[in-house]
């Protein structure tokens, strides 16, 4: 167990500090979120521990276009293929996506009420949240499928709601959040975001459109990503939960006046 926490901590915050540095965020938070993965195993020795973040955030309706610009013609041609050196001296190639990195090292400066520039505009969130934790069962179980062969549907839905309690925890069997508001494909939508990968860390990215419908008193308090749209009641389809996230701090929204969205990065910890 030492030995697994040890590779773990060192790679998050050695490995992806070259990229993204998280504000706010310990060794010790980390070290909490696995040591919670480790005692749900029960014994089973772990070989793969999947860690999120999730962003939730809002913008002014001005600042849109400029977010959209970003995410259409940076963000989804961005991914490249480097060369890069492993331990045992060989090289191969990794797939990257440095405009997806770019995006995350905004949102930190923004987590930090810092305001960046894109396209020459000065720009900073109305308000942003930040949540760590672990990913649900459901996602765990798509990724034991793929190891076999079996389908694995591409987790390309986001999904906003304001039912939960702000603070509060998901649990490791959640399937739904527990008021959904909204649920967009990132890859289809005009502006709807981008799915990328960076090495061994996933991003999903969701821009909501103004006209999301406004959130109930305080606002959005959780998200999540689908690999399906929304069934109808009633209705035999299944979807999988690959992230659910409940935030401290509530983002308001007012259909019309501003655009909610939200990003999550799950990142692989192997053992």
């Amino acid at each position: 167990m030492f030995l697994l926490l040890y590779l773990i901590l060192n790679k998050f915050f050695v490995l992806q500090t070259e990229q993204v540095v998280l504000n706010g965020v310990t060794k010790e938070d980390i070290q909490r979120i696995i040591k919670d993965a480790l005692d749900n195993f029960k014994g089973i020795k772990p070989r793969l521990i999947l860690l999120d973040g999730s962003y939730l955030y809002t913008f002014a309706k001005e600042d849109i276009p400029f977010i959209n610009k970003y995410i259409i013609e940076e963000m989804r041609t961005g991914d490249i293929q480097v060369p890069e050196e492993q331990e045992d001296g060989t090289t191969r190639l990794i797939w990257r996506n440095p405009k997806m990195v770019q995006w995350h090292n905004w949102l930190e400066l923004w987590c930090m009420n810092q305001t960046v520039e894109i396209y020459g505009k000065k720009i900073k969130p109305l308000k942003i949240t930040r949540s760590i934790d672990r990913v649900p069962n459901e996602c765990l179980e798509k990724v034991a499928r793929s190891f076999t062969g079996q389908d694995f549907n591409t987790m390309a839905f986001s999904a906003i709601g304001d039912g939960a309690s702000a603070g509060t925890n998901p649990s490791p069997g959640d399937t739904d959040l527990f008021h959904e508001v909204a649920r967009i494909n990132v890859t289809s939508e005009d502006n709807g975001g981008d799915l990328s990968s960076d090495g061994n860390t996933f991003y999903s990215v969701a821009a909501f459109d103004v006209d999301t419908p406004t959130s109930n008193s305080p606002g959005f308090t959780e998200s999540a990503i689908f690999d399906k749209d929304k069934p109808p009641t009633g209705s035999l389809i299944v979807d999988s939960m690959g992230d659910h996230s409940i935030f401290d701090d509530p983002i308001p929204h007012t259909s019309g006046s501003d655009a909610p969205g939200c990003t999550v990065f799950i990142y692989c910890c192997g053992s």
